[in-house]
């Protein structure tokens, strides 16, 4: 697993079993709102999230 702060959008840690990469719902991947950051991935554009049940 990853040390890496989680982001408001983030339901787990990077890395966590069960989870995966998805695409930001709020600004849809591109990490940008309105010309600035997206503050629910952090810029980066994917969240981390439950699949499968999860």
């Amino acid at each position: 697993m990853s040390d890496q702060p989680l982001n408001p959008g983030d339901q787990a840690a990077p890395g966590t079993p069960g989870t995966g990469e998805n695409s930001c719902p709020i600004c849809r991947g591109t990490g940008q709102v309105n010309g600035g950051e997206c503050q629910n991935c952090g810029g980066t554009g994917v969240i981390v999230e439950g699949i499968g049940g999860a």
